[in-house]
């Protein structure tokens, strides 16, 4: 029997305007648009001025909206209501709730597979 486990993120909690919001981890099924927006907010806050990160959440709204609509248990009209500014600062939580869960699965993946090839040496 292997001793293998795979791991189920859990979501985590966090505050909004005084209310409590649900922070999820990605699916598979969203993982590919999650990781554009993720990427590009990334590669956006290492050297951005203030300016940058507000132009980029105007242009970015709509997809920030869909991504914290799979992320997040914020209903679509909150989602709406969210100032650009907010919905950054919630996808900058999103994405260290997901790098966190990455964090701790991928090490272990990488020893199971060193594990499993070093045996079948």
């Amino acid at each position: 029997m292997s001793t293998l486990s795979i791991l189920f993120p859990k979501p985590e909690v966090i505050e909004l305007d005084g209310k409590e919001v649900s922070v999820k981890p990605v699916s598979l099924e969203h993982f590919d648009e999650y990781g554009k927006a993720a990427s590009e907010l990334i590669g956006l806050m290492a050297n951005a001025s203030v300016q940058q990160i507000n132009r980029y959440a105007e242009q970015h709204a709509e997809d920030l909206r869909r991504v914290l609509g799979y992320t997040t248990s914020l209903s679509w009209l909150a989602r709406r209501r969210l100032p650009a500014t907010a919905a950054v600062q919630l996808m900058v939580a999103v994405i260290k709730v997901n790098a966190g869960f990455f964090g701790e699965a991928l090490p272990g993946m990488v020893a199971a597979l060193n594990g499993a090839m070093s045996s079948s040496d």
